[in-house]
């Protein structure tokens, strides 16, 4: 047999007969009234049409349609249809983003389906390709998170960029879960790869809420937190023009006065950047205004200089 008879035996052969069965059975039948006359050459390339080769076919490998069919259950959240499927499956089986069945409940809120993959030995704590888990997945769409938390999930697990679910919450918006997030003991003081707390975040958004109760949980440790380009959360708020969440800061912020063994340089340069961020987003935005006041109020206080920022 030819290497060019032997490579349509085995390759062209199958792939035509699955792809395109009504070509292949149109072929087979104009082949099977061909005339016995027909050259060498043309019988080598048609004759893998004659010739079935059941061996290849009883060993050849199928493609499985249940990974895609239980994952699909699970994103619709048809429990009755996981019930079914995943009898011969593995609970903790991936899909291409290497998540569990466990991840994509959790992305959708099925709690009943959670429940179940839960029940039935789902691991709580698995990561996909990045880094995230389950946990992850529900803090960012705002569900879910007290039963992962029950099933004893990590809350201070961190994805590739080092966020933890209560990153993500406060990246999302989503106060409900940042207040179970923390009373499930995660830690608010985690910084990310970029050196950013949960209260960086918070802050970019001008979440005023969330920044409370991460003050409050905290009791105000990590406010002066600088992130990789040496900023605080007051710093990002004053640059978002946020006014409202700088009172909130300031408030936060302790007097300072000698015995509290920081010294005056400290605190000016806490404070000059945002003056100056807010400076040029009092132009734009006039609620600013009683907050750079309240800035310049304070650096004037500590630095014995009276500060006028240049709007």
């Amino acid at each position: 047999m030819s290497h060019g008879e032997r490579a349509c035996r085995l390759f062209f052969y199958p792939c035509l007969k699955q792809v395109e069965p009504k070509l292949y059975s149109k072929i087979r039948k104009y082949v099977s009234e061909t005339n016995e006359s027909i050259g060498d050459a043309r019988r080598q390339l048609v004759g893998y049409l004659l010739e079935k080769d059941k061996v290849w076919f009883e060993t050849k490998p199928r493609k499985d349609h249940t990974d895609v069919d239980i994952f699909d259950a699970v994103t619709k959240g048809n429990l009755s249809e996981l019930e079914k499927t995943l009898k011969d499956n593995d609970i903790n089986k991936l899909n291409p983003s290497s998540e569990t069945l466990l991840h994509v409940a959790a992305a959708n809120g099925h709690a009943t389906v959670m429940e179940y993959l839960i029940s039935k030995g789902a691991k709580v704590d698995v990561k996909d390709k990045n880094g995230r888990t389950p946990l992850h997945r529900a803090a960012e769409k705002g569900h879910v998170v007290e039963m992962l938390l029950n099933a004893k999930a990590d809350p201070n697990a961190q994805d590739k960029e080092k966020k933890t679910p209560l990153h993500t919450a406060a990246v999302r918006g989503h106060l409900s879960i940042v207040e179970v997030l923390l009373a499930g003991k995660a830690r608010f003081g985690i910084k990310d790869m970029d050196g950013c707390t949960p209260m960086h975040y918070a802050a970019i958004k001008g979440n005023i809420e969330i920044v409370k109760i991460l003050l409050a949980s905290g009791k105000n440790k990590n406010i002066d937190d600088r992130n990789i380009w040496r900023k605080t959360a007051l710093h990002i708020a004053a640059e978002h023009g946020h006014s409202d969440l700088i009172n909130v800061d300031l408030r936060a912020h302790p007097v300072p006065t000698p015995a509290m063994g920081r010294d005056t340089f400290h605190w000016s340069s806490l404070l000059q950047a945002p003056v100056s961020n807010l400076a040029l987003n009092t132009a734009r935005d006039g609620a600013a205004t009683a907050s750079l006041g309240t800035l310049c109020q304070r650096l004037s206080t500590l630095t014995g200089k009276k500060v006028i920022p240049n709007t």
